[in-house]
């Protein structure tokens, strides 16, 4: 499922233009996707110079907690090997004084 995100979509029509399921039509200068003609092919999201169409992907609660939890982990194991760099760049600093 596709969905224009308001505050960046500059309404240059570009998506619309690209459309081949003619899916998409400027309103009020922004572009707004009909989801029963959208065939989910993608073409907008690589027309658009603003990025501004974007898909969303459905996930469930546990989906979601568990990807914030895997991205925990991995921010912990960066901070400390940026922590254990340092440690190391401060015992070279000593050793050469």
């Amino acid at each position: 499922m596709f969905q224009v995100r308001r505050d960046l979509c500059l309404g240059c029509g570009l998506c619309a233009d690209s459309c081949p399921q003619q899916a998409i039509s400027l309103l009020s200068r922004q572009a707004k996707i009909d989801r029963n003609r959208c065939s989910e092919c993608g073409i907008c999201l690589n027309v658009c110079p603003q990025g501004a169409i974007v898909e969303l992907t459905p996930m469930s609660k546990g989906e979601l907690r568990a990807t914030i939890t895997g991205l925990r982990s991995k921010m912990d194991g960066i901070i400390a090997r940026i922590d254990t760099l340092k440690e190391k760049r401060s015992e070279v600093g000593k050793e050469r004084h």
